[in-house]
């Protein structure tokens, strides 16, 4: 197998479309969420963990709004939360 490519190839445009497993064209339009009705606030800190789904949808929210994405505030811990501190006080 060889690895050289002509150079003319490479700036050749390639046509990249999107396609589902069946071959048919795939909306690139999404579901607009309302995050007012969803009570969120995009400018505000948040308490969601990072990879929580909560903090997924905050994310979301300060995109859609044009706002920086990270806030100083935001909770940055990454350790079990509420749950641990609850069951540790009943121990």
């Amino acid at each position: 197998m060889s690895l050289d490519y002509d150079i003319d190839d490479l700036d050749q445009e390639t046509e990249i479309g999107f396609g589902n497993e069946f071959g048919e064209e795939v909306s690139e339009e999404f579901e607009e969420i309302d995050f007012d009705a969803l009570g969120i606030n995009p400018a505000a800190p948040t308490a969601a963990k990072p990879g929580s789904e909560a903090k997924v949808i905050m994310l979301a929210a300060r995109y859609a709004a044009g706002v920086p994405l990270w806030h100083e505030s935001d909770c940055y811990d990454h350790g079990p939360g509420d749950l641990l501190a609850r069951l540790a006080r009943k121990v």
